[in-house]
């Protein structure tokens, strides 16, 4: 194992049960983190805390429902009483649904993403906040995605939890300057993991149908490394700087970007396409 970056530090990393967050919660713990696993199913936790257990890691396992203030608090309770400290959350917690915003499911499924990505976000900051102030340190990441800066069709929901989770986390940012807690936020692209299970591939926004997703492993490194670095925002891989870039500059150039990323040439010119694309992934 090499303990370097973040050696003896209690990390919190929300929806650690798979995905992006069991990938994050593993390279934190050979790089010499006492990782603490916070989701909602026990039993996949504790999967995911014996191959951290098989690395010589230090691990906790804290079951809790992101979207119950009380499972949330009494989580954080716990690991406070038992470490005396939280250095850094990453918070990775997360669904998302696909489909038209005038389906009949949109609002629910919505309500159901704020309370999950955004106000799980929201409680697990509130929760571990006071104790990094009392620390006058520490660093928190919150997830959003590429879509946080440019929508897709069909996945308008989703797009505008994650648009909320930036506006939070820059907020967020400002509110403790001089406080000595660092807040970043990472725009990971499409990334193999189980978060779109349910999705049927055809069902996919169609910029998606010409990109091969990026591994969990590629997001938790550049999670890492941004949260060691303190960098406020976060882009993994490196190509969707160009479509944030033309977004940011006029949504018009945005558009015909995200059109241009669905032709076959522009796909092969970033690299954004290696002749795979989503499939439904189960780690």
């Amino acid at each position: 194992m090499s303990k370097n970056r973040f050696e003896n530090q209690i990390v919190v990393v929300t929806g650690a049960s798979s995905g992006i967050g069991r990938a994050a919660a593993l390279a934190f713990a050979r790089e010499g983190a006492t990782t603490v696993l916070l989701s909602r199913s026990r039993e996949k936790l504790e999967k995911v805390a014996d191959e951290i257990r098989e690395l010589a890691g230090d691990v906790f396992v804290a079951p809790a429902d992101v979207s119950s203030k009380e499972e949330v608090d009494a989580a954080i309770a716990n690991v406070l009483a038992t470490f005396g400290r939280i250095d850094v959350l990453f918070n990775n917690a997360g669904k998302s649904d696909v489909g038209a915003t005038d389906a009949p499911w949109f609002i629910d499924g919505v309500r159901e993403m704020f309370e999950v990505d955004f106000l799980g976000s929201v409680r697990v900051t509130q929760a571990v906040l006071p104790a990094m102030r009392r620390q006058r340190a520490g660093r928190i990441l919150n997830m959003s995605s590429v879509v946080g800066s440019k929508a897709f069709a069909q996945f308008g929901g989703y797009s505008s939890v994650m648009h909320a989770i930036v506006g939070y986390t820059d907020a967020l940012r400002q509110e403790l300057k001089g406080t000595g807690i660092e807040v970043s936020i990472i725009h990971p692209a499409l990334t193999q993991t189980p978060l779109l299970a349910s999705v049927r591939p055809e069902d996919m926004p169609p910029p998606f149908r010409r990109l091969t997703p990026i591994p969990a492993e590629q997001v938790a490194e550049a999670a890492l490394t941004g949260i060691s670095r303190s960098t406020p925002r976060i882009v993994v891989p490196w190509q969707p700087r160009f479509l944030m870039l033309a977004q940011a500059i006029s949504p018009r150039l945005g558009t015909f970007f995200l059109t241009l990323i669905q032709t076959k040439f522009l796909g092969w010119v970033l690299r954004t396409f290696r002749g795979t694309t989503y499939q439904h992934s189960s780690p």
